[in-house]
């Protein structure tokens, strides 16, 4: 027989278990500007390769394990930007934004630290191309995810919306781009690209002419450069008006011909059939 006296150990284990925490390792919870402004002064004043304690000491912090220093280490460490297995050194990405090449790696640096932030891919994906919620609703959706403390929770919205904010993700009618600019303009770049080689050779990538066998040749009609759709054909460089008209009653039953595509089957599926049958 079970008596409340035995069960009560299982239930305060339960309590513990579910108790919510007052802070997170898993958000940042100093936003992206004020952990740019401190790593800055890691690389001005020649810090790198420091350790934390030395580190924290030289920017007049009380301890590394103090509340200011270490909550700024564990963005840094999350937004990507900062590496601490060998002292305190700034990352590739920290680079492209202090010290970029171009622009372009400047610009694109900051949306990357934010998608680094592994707690935030599902309200990034939930929000992108919309409006972005008051921080009283994404503290619930934190407050549920992460077990925190309404305080910690509404602290941690409010650095993901300044953030967002600061890395430049956040469109002038609040809505959110997970994209940079510049990856828009490398997506338009790369497509004008491909339409250009369209046009200079109009054979789809991956339908190269079969290899020619036996003496015969291999031709191709393009039916539709833009959607790929060419019938391929293998045949002996000279026939005859009787293998002609062979070849001519044999498509016409090997192929569904239609009036028009607009009343006929799906192009690409069209397009596929010519190619395997021809």
């Amino acid at each position: 027989m079970t008596t409340t006296s035995e069960k009560t150990p299982n239930n305060q284990l339960g309590e513990r278990r579910s108790v919510k925490k007052a802070s997170s390792n898993a958000l940042p919870m100093v936003d992206l500007k004020s952990v740019l402004e401190f790593i800055a002064r890691i690389d001005s004043e020649g810090l790198q390769t420091l350790g934390q304690q030395d580190v924290s000491n030289r920017l007049g912090y009380a301890a590394h394990t103090s509340t200011p220093f270490y909550r700024r280490m564990v963005a840094a460490k999350l937004f990507g930007l900062i590496d601490t297995t060998q002292g305190v050194i700034l990352t590739k990405l920290a680079l492209d934004h202090f010290k970029p090449m171009d622009e372009e790696a400047k610009i694109s640096a900051l949306f990357t630290a934010v998608k680094n932030v592994v707690g935030y891919q599902k309200i990034l994906e939930r929000y992108a191309e919309r409006r972005l919620p008051p921080v009283d609703i994404l503290k619930h959706h934190i407050e549920r995810e992460f077990i925190l403390v309404p305080e910690a929770a509404k602290s941690c919205a409010e650095v993901f919306l300044r953030s967002v904010q600061q890395a430049g993700m956040v469109k002038p009618d609040g809505t959110l781009s997970p994209e940079s600019p510049g990856a828009h303009d490398r997506s338009r770049a790369d497509q004008r690209e491909k339409e250009e080689k369209l046009r200079a050779d109009p054979t789809p990538a991956g339908l190269a002419p079969i290899p020619a066998e036996g003496g015969s040749e291999s031709h191709f009609l393009t039916l539709d450069a833009q959607r790929g759709r060419r019938v391929v054909l293998q045949a002996p460089p000279v026939i005859t008006e009787a293998e002609l008209k062979r070849i001519q009653n044999w498509l016409a039953v090997q192929l569904h011909v239609v009036p028009s595509l607009a009343n006929g089957p799906d192009p690409n599926q069209g397009a596929n059939t010519s190619e395997q049958k021809s």
